[in-house]
């Protein structure tokens, strides 16, 4: 399994590096091709300015014409060839960018490592042809600068992103690899629960099938035995159906209910069980509390919570249960005397197939397991609730719930807890 998440994790920061990678570069390439176009038509308007304002066709202005311009500017009658603005360059220079863009008519070029670019204009007058040639080789550095701060930016946004994609994918396997050991845990511990009763029956059934010619009133004793532990067998496929009609339950329709009505419900059904026992049952119930739940599954949180109540109180002991409700949420109690948990076993009580002890449970109820709590859990943090237990150790345990009054439908969690999960 491990080698499986691994694959998860690497497949999931392959595609989230694609996805964010691409993104990134569309964001960075098209501010660099933005750029690139911005600079380019600012030269191609900077030279069609130059011949838009050139004093043509005389020249006669040309001085103050050339003094607001940085452009070479060449212009050609018939075979002869004037060359304006060109005093910083030597005569090769000269001569070979005459050659490029009249002679060649070239409109980019670049001649000893510099960078031209070239447009010309036409007169009717005279026959002049007026040339326009812009030395763009300080703004094509500029660019190739921008250029790689822009590509160290991606790169370096490419090794942050591959630092939060493992964030991303640790975070996004880690329900995945919790569950999964959940579920280990939940088959080693059915299976350890499971192998008692196995084996009692076998021993029994061994000991009826030794002595063929014994009746069934004989084997009485035996045949006891079996029922006992199919029973306790019985009770665990219980549970464990119970746990994942649970999770099942998450994706139906929530309703409002009154959830005073359905404690009041719950309580009347355990009204005989707690006469029999001599267990004093008191209630403070505010009428009329509603919110958006499943009805089914509060009314099974609030059997599970009586009958645990139930089962640890002794005879002649007392359960109290109260809720009370403010704007926002509704606080419920279930507190029974006579007993107490110690305090290291309060934080661990909610946990699949934890049993505080072994004398307790048996005293309580042969066939408890430690799953009725976890599935109250499950069910109040399924609901954005929480639950939480107190006890002083010897004298009383108290459960206390706490669930958020909601009138309209939100989106629902996909995992309220790690325990959500059944196999």
């Amino acid at each position: 399994m491990d080698k499986v998440l691994n694959q998860l994790r690497r497949r999931f920061i392959i595609v989230f590096m694609i996805v964010g990678g691409a993104f990134l570069l569309l964001a960075y390439g098209s501010i660099f091709v933005v750029n690139v176009s911005q600079t380019m038509s600012a030269i191609d308007r900077d030279l069609n300015t130059v011949l838009d304002k050139a004093p043509l066709p005389t020249f006669d202005d040309r001085e103050e014409w050339l003094q607001r311009t940085n452009c070479i500017i060449m212009a050609k009658q018939e075979d002869s060839v004037i060359v304006f603005n060109a005093d910083a360059l030597n005569e090769d220079t000269v001569n070979e960018l005459v050659r490029l863009t009249i002679d060649e008519e070239e409109e980019n070029f670049s001649y000893d490592g510099s960078y031209y670019k070239a447009t010309s204009r036409k007169l009717l007058v005279n026959d002049i042809t007026v040339y326009a040639v812009y030395d763009w080789t300080s703004d094509r550095q500029d660019l190739s600068e921008a250029g790689l701060i822009t590509g160290l930016v991606y790169a370096l946004c490419l090794v942050l992103l591959f630092i939060f994609g493992n964030m991303v994918a640790k975070q996004v396997v880690e329900p995945v690899k919790k569950s999964y050991e959940q579920q280990k845990k939940l088959v080693a511990d059915a299976s350890h629960e499971l192998k008692t009763p196995i084996a009692i029956i076998g021993a029994n059934l061994s000991l009826i099938s030794s002595d063929p010619d014994s009746t069934v009133k004989q084997n009485e004793h035996w045949f006891r035995n079996i029922e006992s532990q199919l029973a306790r067998m019985s009770a665990l496929v219980t549970d464990m159906l119970e746990l994942h009609r649970a999770d099942d339950a998450r994706n139906k329709p929530e309703t409002v209910e009154d959830i005073s009505a359905l404690l009041s419900g719950v309580l009347l059904s355990f009204e005989a069980r707690c006469f029999e026992k001599n267990v004093s049952l008191d209630d403070e119930i505010e009428p009329g509390v509603k919110t958006l739940c499943i009805k089914q599954n509060i009314e099974k949180l609030y059997g599970i919570m009586m009958d645990n109540a139930f089962k640890y109180t002794p005879q002649g002991g007392k359960i109290s249960v109260s809720l009370k409700a403010d704007k926002k949420n509704a606080a419920i109690e279930f507190t029974n005397y006579g007993v107490g948990i110690a305090k290291e076993h309060l934080t661990k009580i909610f946990d699949r197939f934890y049993r505080v002890d072994n004398a307790r449970t048996q005293g309580a109820q042969g066939n408890s397991f430690g799953l009725g709590l976890s599935l109250a859990k499950t069910i109040v943090l399924d609901h954005e609730g929480t639950i939480n237990c107190d006890s002083d150790g010897s004298t009383f345990v108290r459960f206390s719930i706490e669930l958020p009054l909601r009138q309209e439908r939100r989106v629902r969690r996909h995992f309220s807890s790690s325990n959500n999960l059944i196999g």
